[in-house]
């Protein structure tokens, strides 16, 4: 699985790179000044024909950054709290509180949980919808709640 996500990003990479460069030197074509022309004074006069006649204004940087608030995907809240969970499970595990068979039950619950959110995360583009993001949310307080009540 690895390989093939590697194998990807190096493809998808390097048509970039190659697309970016076919662009660059298309749009770009390097011109030799005439001398019928009429020094400015301006040492890159004449490169590149019409550089700068119909560019737009380049937009001035705020120094302020803006204070908006980004709402996590449902996906990534789920995720967040089944390691929240695995963190809990570890924790409890290390100070004795919690056997190591119901540790094991635990993690299997987790992985089922884990599982079924990137199944229907997988089906609908990377979004869970409302009601199976409802339903993985009852899940994670069920597991939270059987993880106190093991300990």
């Amino acid at each position: 699985m690895r390989s093939l996500i590697k194998t990807s990003v190096v493809a998808t990479l390097a048509l970039a790179f190659a697309a970016g460069g076919a662009f660059a030197a298309q749009s770009h074509e390097t011109h030799m000044p005439s001398s019928d022309r009429v020094e400015n004074g301006d040492y890159y006069q004449g490169l590149y024909p019409n550089d700068g006649a119909m560019s737009a204004p380049v937009p001035i940087i705020a120094t302020e950054a803006s204070a908006a608030v980004v709402e996590r995907p449902r996906l990534a809240g789920i995720l967040h709290a089944l390691r929240a969970a695995d963190r809990r499970m570890d924790a409890e595990r290390s100070q004795g509180k919690l056997s190591g068979v119901a540790f094991n039950r635990l993690r299997r619950e987790e992985a089922s949980i884990r599982a079924g959110a990137m199944q229907v995360a997988a089906r609908h583009h990377g979004m869970l919808p409302y009601r199976s993001y409802t339903d993985l949310q009852r899940d994670v307080r069920r597991l939270d709640w059987n993880i106190a009540r093991a300990t």
